[in-house]
């Protein structure tokens, strides 16, 4: 089968986060399902109230998948963060969105690909990864120098998770994004 992810971004961390995904759609390769999954990651202003939807198309066998992302919102966000939000809203969305054209896929072929995907991003910090596990260290009152060192993480985005957790919104571009700003443009 085949697993794809495009972009569509500028000023975050989301390019990198697609390189990231490409060992996922290599080893899709090897994968049996009825038809390919393509995703778009789409990083915009609000303005543009571009919204996220799906669409499946009979005669290439394929379901494409159109991510909206907050540019804002991702530009006060580590690239830590946003691998996990995109991570988490990914996942979530592909398995709805699977789920809803069951007539190409039966369920045990759904369960087999979501699990398959489901594992990689687990073992790949996209789900459940450091900031969820620094979270749940912080919650228990861990101190943040201990956190930092159990999750081999800086001290200074252990404390940026802390303000976040209490309820210290950002409102600068984090330095993640300006790093990746500088990075070299992604073709579209």
């Amino acid at each position: 089968m085949k697993l794809s992810f495009l972009l569509d971004t500028h000023g975050t961390c989301v390019g990198q986060l697609r390189d990231e995904l490409l060992p996922l759609e290599e080893l899709a390769e090897a994968w049996t399902f009825p038809y390919d999954v393509l995703f778009i990651f789409r990083v915009f202003p609000e303005s543009y109230s571009r919204k996220t939807f799906r669409r499946f198309d009979s005669r290439d066998h394929a379901l494409y998948l159109d991510i909206s992302i907050s540019y804002e919102q991702y530009q006060r966000m580590s690239k830590n963060e946003q691998r996990e939000a995109l991570g988490i809203f990914f996942y979530h969305y592909m398995l709805e969105s699977v789920a809803k054209y069951n007539k190409h896929a039966d369920k045990e072929a759904q369960g087999q690909l979501l699990a398959q995907v489901k594992s990689w991003m687990l073992e790949n910090n996209w789900l459940d990864g450091n900031i969820h596990q620094a979270r749940g260290l912080l919650a228990q009152n861990m101190g943040l120098y201990e956190v930092s060192q159990q999750l081999k993480m800086p001290l200074e985005e252990i404390e940026y998770i802390y303000l976040r957790m209490n309820d210290d919104e950002p409102t600068g571009v984090h330095p993640d994004n300006i790093a990746a700003e500088k990075a070299p443009p992604y073709p579209f």
